[in-house]
């Protein structure tokens, strides 16, 4: 008989990945694992000097890759923030287009989803 091999994983509730249980941050009631909170404070980072250099919390492409999607220039790269249960999540405009609707539970009767047309 061969010992079997045991995974135990834990899911992100932002990023939905599976990660090991040592891989998560834990603050007061909620945990996060230790890539979407690293791209938080980023994000925090990056709203209070305005430049903002970590890629999208939903694809995961890079701000390089964004820009040529974008067509770099010089406007910069057009990134989103949404605020989620206390954490900044940056996306790219093409995944914020797909995230929106999905979040109904966030932005359902608000000024912003009238203004998206949902």
């Amino acid at each position: 008989m061969s010992a079997g091999v045991i995974i135990i994983a834990e899911t992100c509730p932002y990023c939905r990945k599976g990660r090991s249980p040592l891989d998560f941050v834990r603050l007061t009631a909620m945990k996060i694992c230790h890539s979407c909170y690293e791209r938080h404070l980023k994000a925090l980072e990056g709203l209070s000097s305005g430049q903002y250099l970590a890629g999208c919390s939903e694809c995961d492409r890079s701000i390089e890759d964004i820009k040529a999607i974008q067509g770099g220039g010089d406007n910069g790269v057009r990134m989103v923030i949404h605020y989620e249960n206390g954490i900044y999540r940056p996306m790219c405009v093409e995944c914020d287009r797909t995230y929106v609707p999905k979040r109904a539970d966030l932005y359902a009767d608000t000024e912003f989803w009238k203004q998206r047309g949902l």
